[in-house]
């Protein structure tokens, strides 16, 4: 397995759905943690228009559960000095 490449699909990948709806965020990096018997992908991506979430989560399913076991998340975050945004997170289980 290629862990490298993986996250830099992982990225692309986020990054267009991101673009696909006009979202100004970016995905810069996915975090990977290696364990003994599997390996986990970990990435977010920052919603500000919630009309779009349900979209943005059923093309994270289509785009990413080629890879492995994958779990999508959302929440909403309410910062003090800035617009609100729904967080949205996944993360990839691949055995090795």
């Amino acid at each position: 397995m290629d862990k490298e490449a993986i996250k830099k699909e992982l990225v692309e990948k986020s990054n267009d759905i991101l673009a696909k709806y006009s979202e100004p965020d970016v995905v810069e990096d996915i975090s990977v943690m290696n364990m003994s018997a599997k390996t986990v992908f970990l990435g977010s991506l920052k919603i500000y228009n919630t009309e779009i979430v349900p979209n943005v989560i059923k093309d994270l399913n289509k785009q990413l559960k080629g890879y492995g076991e994958l779990i999508v998340r959302d929440q909403r975050v309410t910062p003090c000095c800035a617009p609100s945004y729904i967080h949205i997170s996944f993360n990839i289980t691949i055995k090795n």
